[in-house]
């Protein structure tokens, strides 16, 4: 790969997740998550445990970026799981040894001088005309804030959020903005920046409101080259730049692209795997890289631009990133064990024909344990029917019950009363209506069908009358 020219010299970064880390066992990830029934089960210690294991994996992820010459980092909104729901929500600070943990990478981020910041999820929108909206929105916004607060890190840790929706009313939605961001308290404020989006909201609509409430805007590049304002976005930056300045914070903005081929607005939203180009931002700023391969695109403008040595066998090839997503996409402690279980029916003197149902079960093992010793009660494990993936591991058993199952119920049925034509031949064996039964006899009722004389239509009523009574 040839080297190309720049001015560039500020800080790449990457989203959230680490590949490499990912993908290696044990990994090292700080998004572990659960499913609300779980806690309901398992207790809310069982997110506890999440959370503190998330946080005590942002400092490896610290050294492996320095190690690698990346300084900026976005954490996972997921690293406390529910902590801001409002049920089973809880505070990071009432966590045991969540804040130690976290203290500890604030410490390592001071140290290595790295930046990190967090990105509340697109449901955070205080701007909604919905009251239970902004209140949630509220919330999940104290909730990160505790996280970069109790991290200990300074303003340049923001939290970046988007205006949302238009609502029918974009002015009027923009009003509502300032009305509700008076309910936000002043510590909670001061960590948050504006991003503009590709759908509704151009640099050109937020950044007046930005300038009143001195609120610093995040420029996403790629979401200008969607969502276009009157001016091209270089334009912008000296007032946008002049909000930071006046915040005392070291300027962000965001860089993707769009995948290849990608032609309608609506295609052009999803990045890339990886970025080729540099935006034409000024040289000094933090630059986040939003794209698929996270550290990998990151690696890749470092040894495309020259900005950073870059270690041999990095950035990975397109398979090996591949690879690599299998790896941390498959699980790690959950297996589903689908089981058959034979059933002896038993009918009189002679058993009949085995059933045979599928029950699922879930236990829990560790990474490294062998499937083999798995086993289900007193199932016998057949070898050849086992089967391991990467996504679910199965295990198909035969067990023999000793319990005998009641006999089927037989049905009476009317014998001499209908003649056996192929209509009324299956519904004399099953349940029949009177509807159905009417139905047979007039199909029974032909020219070469011979009926005693007193089956006429008062027969046929007589005969529904019988059914009924049997």
């Amino acid at each position: 790969m040839s080297t190309q020219t720049t001015t560039y010299k500020g800080r790449l970064g990457y989203a959230c997740l680490n590949t490499i880390l990912r993908a290696q066992s044990p990994s090292i990830f700080c998004s572990r998550t659960c499913r609300l029934d779980t806690i309901r089960q398992n207790g809310i210690e069982h997110a506890y445990e999440l959370g503190v294991q998330n946080a005590r994996n942002i400092v490896p992820m610290l050294r492996w970026n320095e190690q690698h010459g990346i300084k900026f980092m976005r954490l996972s909104s997921e690293m406390f799981p529910f902590a801001s729901h409002d049920v089973v929500g809880y505070s990071v600070r009432d966590v045991p040894g969540a804040v130690e943990a976290l203290k500890e990478a604030g410490d390592e981020a001071r140290r290595l001088g790295h930046r990190l910041t967090m990105h509340p999820g697109q449901f955070c929108q205080i701007a909604s005309p919905r009251p239970v909206v902004v209140r949630n929105a509220i919330r999940e916004l104290q909730y990160h804030s505790e996280i970069l607060d109790t991290i200990g890190l300074g303003p340049d840790s923001v939290m970046i959020i988007h205006m949302g929706g238009v609502f029918g009313d974009k002015s009027g939605t923009i009003a509502r903005f300032h009305e509700n961001w008076k309910q936000i308290p002043k510590h909670i404020q001061d960590r948050i920046v504006l991003e503009n989006d590709e759908i509704c909201y151009s640099v050109q609509d937020l950044l007046p409101s930005c300038e009143q409430l001195g609120i610093p805007l995040v420029l996403d590049w790629h979401h200008d080259d969607i969502l276009r304002s009157e001016k091209p976005a270089v334009e912008y930056l000296p007032r946008i730049n002049a909000i930071w300045e006046s915040r005392g914070i070291k300027p962000k903005q965001h860089y993707s692209e769009s995948r290849k081929g990608a032609e309608t607005p609506m295609q052009r939203r999803a990045h890339s795997d990886r970025v080729q180009r540099l935006p034409p931002c000024q040289d000094d700023v933090d630059l986040m890289i939003e794209a698929k391969d996270k550290e990998q695109a990151v690696l890749h403008l470092f040894r495309k631009f020259g900005l950073h040595p870059v270690p041999d066998g990095f950035p990975v090839s397109e398979a090996e990133q591949i690879e690599l997503y299998k790896q941390a996409k498959r699980p790690r402690k959950t297996v589903t064990k689908i089981v058959l279980e034979a059933e002896t029916m038993e009918g009189g003197s002679k058993a009949r024909a085995k059933r045979k149902r599928k029950v699922k079960v879930q236990k829990k093992i560790e990474d490294d344990e062998d499937l083999k010793s798995v086993e289900c009660g007193a199932a016998q494990v057949d070898p050849s029917l086992k089967r391991k993936s990467r996504k679910t591991i199965k295990q198909v058993a035969i067990v023999e019950e000793t319990e005998p199952a009641l006999p089927k119920k037989r049905r009476k049925i009317v014998d001499g009363l209908l003649p056996a034509t192929s209509t009324t031949a299956p519904l004399a064996k099953g349940r029949m209506t009177r509807n159905s039964m009417r139905a047979s006899m007039l199909e029974a009722i032909t020219p070469t069908t011979a009926l005693p004389a007193e089956n006429g239509e008062e027969g046929v009523q007589r005969l529904g009358r019988h059914r009924k009574a049997t």
